[in-house]
């Protein structure tokens, strides 16, 4: 009888790691149980589309305080009371006015847990270091829900007190950034984790058993040995790669390790998994956290700069065949109107302005509502509001961080529309006195 490399053990072994993977991976993943905002994030600083959906999902038992809240540079200034602080402090009010018959219809016991939850969501606040964030997201309800995500992007502020959690806004910011599959590949070990959102998510990893040179006589065969289990492991990780890639909806993967080892293993990857490498790079456990964090975003940046410059370039396109919506007042008309298909946006760009939620109507201009009558409420940054309206309408959105320069002959901002629209079609819409 001819022998193996591997006992049959280590073969049954092997065969049902790749039928358990899914469910290893699943059982893995624990929702933070935090009653407190502070423990909470604590315990888990970040989420994932699976947490956000099932948030989505969950039936509360008292209503659900949901806050979008932006970080721009002049909201940072120290001092004794940040002015973030002063933002949240004027939404809160807004949120209980507005909502002042529906917390009023409430069962007691929910009732009076309005402000508890409120009163959670400021001390949190109080306490809280952007520490580079550009916004913050924070869903609350008693004990049942209470999750913390900062955010590298921009969001609208907004607050609002509900029956559901109002996630359509994260959902969309999800959907537009990058979910990275991050290998890290040696002979024996390769380790699988989730970037998303600036933070990473370790799934799992698996390891192979490598022969040790025992036999000095016999210096090949026992290499040989070596590299038949090396090879093992590099299948076995292509396979679980792939799978992963496609279960965890991963758009780009990356490779780290040495690079002769990355090299040697790409080859494993099915075609589909090399077309979406986004890079292969060398770090080594010493590097440490911000170095490996540094690498992710820079490569990172790099296919977003690409990205820009080939959706930029198309704009002429739909400008000749009077698709196009150029500088902030025309965008902002395309809005209004609903014809906007894609928004390219410079990501610094801000400008004071009007808007009503009810009707997601924005003007740079005050005035009423043309819808309702009612008076336009002041936006500190209307771009924020238009980005978030966008959002909710499935229109693709594309903030423009590399590549303000060839953005600059549209003003900073564009909209391809869903059909060809005269410009005066697009100032028709305004506010009424």
């Amino acid at each position: 009888m001819s022998t193996t490399w591997e006992t049959i053990e280590e073969r049954e072994r092997r065969v049902r790691g790749t039928r358990t993977t899914s469910t290893m991976v699943r059982a893995g993943e624990q929702v933070p149980v935090g009653d407190t905002l502070k423990a909470a994030f604590a315990e888990r600083p970040f989420i994932n589309r699976e947490d956000l959906r099932s948030i989505a999902r969950q039936a509360y038992d008292r209503p659900v305080i949901t806050l979008y809240l932006n970080f721009s540079a002049e909201r940072l200034v120290r001092s004794d009371r940040p002015v973030f602080l002063s933002i949240f402090s004027s939404l809160r009010h807004q949120a209980l006015e507005a909502k002042k018959t529906y917390i009023e219809s409430l069962p007691h016991a929910q009732r009076l847990g309005v402000p508890d939850d409120l009163r959670d969501v400021q001390d949190f606040l109080e306490r809280y270091e952007p520490q580079g964030a550009r916004a913050l997201v924070i869903f609350k309800s008693g004990t049942q829900l209470n999750r913390v995500v900062p955010l590298p992007v921009r969001v609208a502020d907004s607050l609002s007190i509900d029956a559901d959690a109002y996630v359509e806004p994260l959902e969309a910011i999800m959907e537009e950034q990058h979910r990275v599959l991050v290998l890290d590949v040696a002979m024996d070990k390769t380790t699988f984790s989730i970037y998303e959102l600036g933070y990473e998510q370790e799934l799992q990893s698996i390891e192979e058993e490598l022969p040790q040179q025992t036999d000095p006589f016999r210096p090949g065969k026992e290499e040989r040995h070596r590299l038949a289990h090396v090879k093992w492991h590099f299948k076995a990780a292509a396979q679980l790669a792939d799978r992963l890639f496609r279960e965890r909806n991963c758009d780009l993967a990356m490779l780290i390790g040495e690079e002769t080892v990355v090299k040697e293993f790409e080859d494993y990857l099915p075609k589909a998994l090399q077309d979406r490498l986004l890079a292969r790079t060398s770090l080594s456990i010493e590097d440490g956290p911000n170095r490996r964090r540094a690498a992710i975003e820079n490569a990172l940046a790099e296919q977003r700069k690409k990205e820009e410059e080939a959706a930029i370039d198309q704009l002429g396109f739909y400008q000749g065949h009077g698709r196009l919506a150029a500088g902030l007042e025309l965008v902002i008309g395309a809005a209004n109107l609903f014809l906007m298909r894609q928004l390219l946006i410079s990501d610094d760009l801000a400008q004071a302005g009007y808007v009503c939620r009810d009707h997601h109507f924005l003007s740079m201009k005050p005035g009423a509502c043309p819808f309702d009558s009612q008076p336009l409420l002041p936006a500190e940054n209307v771009v924020d509001e238009l980005i978030e309206i966008a959002r909710l309408h499935g229109v693709e959105v594309m903030l423009v961080t590399q590549r303000r320069d060839l953005l600059a002959r549209y003003d900073q901002a564009a909209a391809v529309l869903v059909t060809a629209t005269p410009i005066d079609e697009l100032r028709a819409v305004s506010v009424t006195s």
